[in-house]
């Protein structure tokens, strides 16, 4: 996929995020996984620059802990990997605190770090 369908993909997904109303939705589990793959794209257009493609997340974790580039987002973008694990499969119950106070501000630093290579 190219860079700019993986950046159209990004900003749909953050669409659906914005279309939630934190403090009352009850579907605060599917913004983060929303966010997640949000940022998953914003990485894949990064890759695309260079002509690849992950094709499974151990990919994705290998590529963005060593690439130079982008290696220093890579613990918010673990943490938010197993935010959208618990979300997922664990069914973390997540407070609209929870989604500001450390979700949002981790999916901003790679957004911001990412769209700076853009």
């Amino acid at each position: 996929m190219q860079k700019i369908k993986h950046l159209s993909k990004a900003a749909h997904n953050e669409d659906f995020f914005n279309n939630f109303n934190l403090d009352d939705t009850r579907f605060r589990d599917w913004v983060v996984v929303a966010l997640f793959y949000s940022l998953l794209h914003y990485y894949e257009a990064y890759f695309a620059i260079n002509n690849k493609h992950s094709k499974t997340h151990d990919i994705s974790d290998d590529w963005i802990a060593n690439d130079d580039k982008i290696s220093a987002t890579y613990l918010d973008y673990r943490d938010l990997k197993q935010e959208r694990w618990n979300a997922s499969y664990w069914s973390k119950i997540f407070s609209a605190k929870d989604i500001r106070d450390s979700i949002l501000p981790k999916f901003n630093n790679i957004k911001s770090h990412l769209s700076r290579l853009f």
